[in-house]
């Protein structure tokens, strides 16, 4: 590992993680984010990366005590850039604590990972900074490309509004999503039952009863719009599917899907690999539905699907990218449709990126677009990009969002 020399820093010094670091880790994310981590998920996203053979951590420590009190993180990921696969680095979990902000540690670590990777690193890389990091980040030579929408299909109004409200509650902002990223709190199935049984306990009153005409009129919509576009999907065929559900999933299959989809723009390349690390995150379960050809047994298209507690997250789908006469298209459609059936009872359904052929169909909302924009923030999920291979840096400096193909498999937090 190349030495780098750690910033001019009154006080400070900057350099690698090291083994020992792991519990100031653990608890400096605590107090910076609020959310406990286990050492499982750090081995699982650090540790047992398979594009690096290190740690990608740097860290500020306070002097003379040697204490962690900032970190810069990488997620590292091999993409391809117009059929050419490169190494990219997705900074994520950058942190410092509390009582040493406004010190100039987050561009002393941004500094130092950027000399440290110059000469034998990663060739560009991608993130959606948040409010407070894009300046520092954009200082160091990072650009927008374009927002990725997050889209929503909202099935229970009133479990969501309730979700909502409480976000506003504890903030001073009134615009706040409703992702399941908020950093409100979440609203859980035992908290929209406590929900619907005061609304029974005042049925005589006219918000319990507008309540439940709504979430009625929704999900009836829903259900009716459903079943007539799978009769729709089921004639546009060419060829009849079965439909299976993997809890464990199969990789292989999932690399063999990956080949055919296309290949140019960028994209984060999908393999046996990625996929067996990827799907391992101890913090999330990922159920893969799998379309197969009814005659050969041969797999068609796939979907994997992450639920969570009021939720369901479409987080990947294949192939990517066809040739809207190609039978996968419709495969995915019988798949999307699969899934809806099997989730009806949860609020809302989100997809990030372009994971779904035609979200609007299925009533996906966006929420970078009218009705979902003026209340929901889609600012975090800005792409900024930044290269460190001078041709690599030409094609992403001439690219727009509509060459990236971004789902939430490639995001460093899910």
């Amino acid at each position: 590992m190349t030495h780098t020399r750690s910033p001019n820093l009154s006080g400070y010094a900057i350099d690698w993680f090291r083994e020992h670091d792991r519990e100031s880790f653990l608890d400096l994310y605590a107090t910076v984010f609020g959310r406990q981590r286990s050492g499982e998920w750090f081995r699982w996203k650090y540790e047992a990366n398979p594009y690096v053979d290190h740690v990608p951590i740097a860290v500020a420590r306070r002097q003379p005590s040697g204490t962690v009190v900032g970190c810069r993180a990488y997620f590292p990921l091999e993409v391809n850039v117009d059929g050419e696969t490169h190494l990219a680095f997705q900074p994520c979990d950058t942190m410092v604590h509390p009582d040493h902000r406004r010190r100039g540690l987050f561009t002393a670590m941004n500094r130092w990972g950027l000399e440290r990777y110059d000469d034998d690193g990663p060739a560009f890389f991608f993130n959606f900074p948040n409010a407070q990091s894009k300046p520092g980040n954009e200082r160091l030579g990072w650009r927008p490309v374009g927002t990725v929408p997050m889209y929503y299909r909202v099935q229970n109004p009133v479990a969501v509004l309730a979700r909502w409200l409480r976000a506003v509650d504890s903030t001073d902002d009134f615009r706040v999503p409703i992702t399941d990223d908020s950093a409100g709190p979440a609203n859980t199935n035992a908290d929209l039952e406590s929900t619907e049984q005061s609304a029974t306990r005042e049925s005589m009153g006219p918000p319990a009863a507008f309540a439940r005409g709504l979430t009625r009129a929704v999900t009836t919509g829903h259900r009716l719009g459903d079943r007539l576009l799978a009769r729709w999907s089921l004639l546009d065929a060419d060829v009849d599917v079965t439909v299976e559900r993997y809890d464990q999933a199969p990789v292989g299959t999932l690399d063999t899907l990956a080949r055919r989809s296309r290949s140019d723009g960028v994209h984060v390349r999908r393999s046996s690999t990625f996929y067996r690390w990827r799907l391992d995150n101890p913090l999330h379960e990922y159920v893969t539905v799998l379309a197969r050809r009814a005659d050969t047994g041969l797999p068609i298209a796939a979907m994997i699907v992450s639920p969570q507690d009021d939720h369901v997250r479409l987080v990947d789908t294949l192939p990517h990218g066809v040739d809207a006469n190609d039978p996968a298209v419709p495969a995915l459609e019988q798949l999307l449709l699969a899934v809806l059936e099997d989730y009806r009872e949860k609020p809302f359904l989100t997809a990030f990126g372009d994971v779904l052929p035609d979200p609007l169909r299925y009533r996906f909302l966006p929420d970078t677009r009218a009705p979902l924009r003026p209340i929901l923030r889609p600012t975090t999920r800005t792409l900024y990009a930044r290269g460190l291979d001078d041709d690599v840096s030409r094609r992403l400096a001439s690219s727009t969002i509509d060459d990236w193909h971004v789902s939430r498999l490639d995001l460093d937090t899910t």
